[in-house]
């Protein structure tokens, strides 16, 4: 019996993420959800992005719509500065990124009290390392940019790399970009905007026709087990734990014991899959108990205990 754990959810190849920065965009964000619904109901499929959200850009319409589409499991959020004037560098007087940082964290806490902000975006790409050191008082990993492919067990979460969307990219790049996460093994993280029909050149906004392919392609791809589409907070929670992670196996007689161990007590409740493969078959003990047997993947989150069935 071989186990080992899978450094993506559900044994994925690769991972992908979806970020929308300044939350300010309305119509677009409809548009997204609205997708993410059809695609959902089409393949079975469920999309979540991640809004990095500029707090003073929020208002109360703003507000309500995000509320929902957090509810409905659409979208989870990070921050994104108070007013997107802000560079985390060293040039900034320390005390006004610890303001920001706290603030930011603080009144998007009183908006969203059930979610868990661990995740912040740097406004303009205007930081240096110095500088973003400044938030991990308050956050577990930071989106900076880079464009490049992050690769779990070599991440700099004060500088999670990032991978962006354009108003001149076709269906092809998109496509060919998520191929090569696959056959790297690599997380992308997507920098988007707003999703727009006009053709006027726009800051990290993307063709409504390119996005339709991009998630459509991601959804065929999710169902053949090829890559997990994840928010940020999700990718960030499980590649953390996994980078810090070792499974033990005990065989007392039939039963086999996996243990979880993890260096990070503060991700206790986030799952990791395990792939199993083994020629004999088995049954999970206090699950289903159906019989099992060859490669099989299985959630844990500290202790599995599998029974082999004898013929």
């Amino acid at each position: 019996m071989n186990i080992r754990l899978c450094p993506y959810k559900g044994g994925a190849r690769g991972a992908y993420t979806l970020t929308f920065d300044d939350g300010c965009y309305r119509e677009s964000t409809l548009f997204t959800i609205d997708l993410f619904k059809e695609i959902y109901e089409k393949t079975g499929v469920k999309i979540k992005a991640t809004s990095f959200q500029t707090v003073n850009f929020l208002h109360e319409g703003l507000i309500s719509m995000w509320q929902d589409a957090i509810k409905e499991g659409w979208y989870d959020i990070g921050g994104h500065s108070l007013d997107h004037c802000i560079c985390f560098n060293s040039e900034t007087p320390r005390q006004l990124l610890e303001n920001d940082a706290r603030l930011t964290y603080e009144r998007l806490k009183a908006l969203y009290p059930d979610e868990e902000l661990i995740t912040y975006a740097t406004p303009g790409g205007g930081s240096d390392k110095e500088g973003r050191a400044t938030l991990k008082d308050y956050y577990m990993a930071v989106r900076n940019g880079n464009d490049a492919l992050n690769i779990p067990k070599e991440i700099d979460w004060l500088d999670v790399c990032t991978f962006t969307a354009t108003l001149d990219k076709e269906n092809e790049d998109y496509k060919r970009h998520i191929d090569s996460v696959i056959e790297n093994g690599g997380w992308s993280v997507q920098v988007n905007h707003w999703i727009t029909e006009k053709q006027e050149d726009k800051f990290h906004a993307q063709k409504k026709s390119t996005f339709v392919f991009e998630c459509e392609y991601l959804a065929r791809l999710a169902l053949e087990n090829k890559i997990w589409i994840a928010s940020f907070n999700d990718a960030v929670k499980y590649i953390m734990k996994y980078e810090g992670a070792s499974l033990d196996a005990s065989e007392d007689g039939d039963i086999v014991t996996i243990s979880l161990k993890s260096t990070l007590p503060r991700l206790k409740d986030v799952s990791l899959s395990i792939e199993i493969d083994s020629d004999e078959p088995f049954v999970v003990l206090g699950q289903d108990e159906k019989e099992l047997c060859g490669k099989q993947i299985l959630e844990i989150t500290d202790t599995l205990r599998v029974k082999k069935v004898r013929k």
